[in-house]
């Protein structure tokens, strides 16, 4: 006989991750945040059940996808949302090594917002006010990012690495480095 009686749990999380849970909760257009712990519950169930049948559980981008002969994705309908990319206030744009998306009305990256957020100390709210944008665009950005964050930070390293080859480029090699 299955025991139908539920339990609370409660759990103790930072308000950063209070605000990740809730834009993910609204970007998967989910009913409340029992039901994305739910998912995620469901999604590490799946990834242990996997590991104990001696299969490994991993990330293949899409185009090394077409090389593997044999694989089982994951089916998780509030995964859905985040396949087919429907953001609000995010958008691709074509770009020679960029993959990570972009805001909307702005020729800035999601690793750019964040980065200007974390060197200027701005919450959403303050960061929305400073850059004229909607809470929600920053809300938004920052799900991406957390959910897409090795990429953002990867591009964000390799921006970095480019920068600093134009400014080594672009000085004159007689005057001397000032700093």
């Amino acid at each position: 006989m299955i025991d139908k009686t539920k339990q609370r749990i409660q759990l103790d999380l930072g308000s950063e991750q209070v605000a990740l849970m809730d834009a993910l909760t609204q970007q998967l257009s989910l009913r409340s945040r029992a039901d994305l712990l739910q998912q995620a519950f469901a999604l590490f169930l799946w990834a242990v059940d996997e590991t104990l049948a001696g299969h490994r559980v991993i990330s293949v981008d899409r185009e090394q996808l077409k090389t593997i002969a044999r694989y089982t994705e994951v089916n998780l309908p509030a995964l859905q949302p985040l396949t087919f990319q429907n953001y609000q206030y995010l958008t691709s744009r074509p770009h020679p090594w960029k993959k990570q998306l972009f805001l909307k009305g702005r020729n800035m990256t999601v690793g750019q917002l964040m980065s200007t957020m974390q060197a200027n100390n701005l919450d959403d709210e303050e960061a929305a006010e400073d850059l004229d944008l909607p809470v929600e665009q920053i809300r938004e950005a920052r799900a991406y990012y957390h959910t897409h964050q090795t990429l953002v930070d990867l591009e964000t390293q390799e921006e970095i690495t480019r920068l600093a080859g134009k400014e080594h480029l672009q000085r004159d090699p007689t005057k001397p480095v000032s700093g």
